[in-house]
């Protein structure tokens, strides 16, 4: 009886400890923060395909909780952008797209966007971001494109949602 009881409270405390363990994995991150995506590997939220192409790739941060964060990653920026269309409950509390020149992450409500159908993303939405309006100035020169700050990419993909 005593072996067996034992036994019955050490899977009691395995079991108390594998809840707080899960727990933990399901509060989120504790800052804002772009995803941390696997090229080659992880999936876009909005198409399913995967991410490959760092230029376009682009997140979003979304609160789960008080003070938790949950990343959400997408292979092109107007599929973030639709997805955000789409899902307006969601507190998305920042917004990441990639540098094009330098594939690194900036904040998108920042960011200089250049729409073109000579622009080739993954989904052919046809933007890229850039940090420097100068640079952004000079491929929408490039690419016969359209400039656009956060603002005016949000509603210019909203717009061209509804038309489609």
């Amino acid at each position: 009886m005593v072996k067996s009881g034992g036994w019955f409270i050490a899977l009691i405390v395995a079991l108390i400890v594998a809840s707080f363990v899960f727990a933990a994995c399901g509060r989120g991150e504790g800052k804002i923060q772009p995803a941390e995506i696997h090229y080659g590997e992880d999936l876009c939220a909005e198409c399913g395909m995967i991410i490959s192409d760092p230029k376009f790739a682009s997140s979003i941060s979304k609160e789960i909780g008080a003070g938790r964060y949950q990343t959400v990653a997408f292979d092109d920026i107007g599929d973030m952008l639709a997805y955000l269309d789409k899902h307006p409950e969601e507190k998305v509390v920042g917004w990441f797209v990639h540098d094009y020149e330098t594939e690194e992450w900036i904040d998108a409500t920042t960011a200089f966007f250049v729409v073109s159908d000579e622009v080739k993303s993954p989904m052919n939405h046809g933007i890229a971001a850039h940090a420097q309006k100068s640079a952004a100035e000079a491929m929408a020169q490039k690419s016969n494109g359209q400039l656009f700050t956060w603002q005016e990419v949000q509603l210019h993909a909203t717009q061209d949602h509804a038309h489609s």
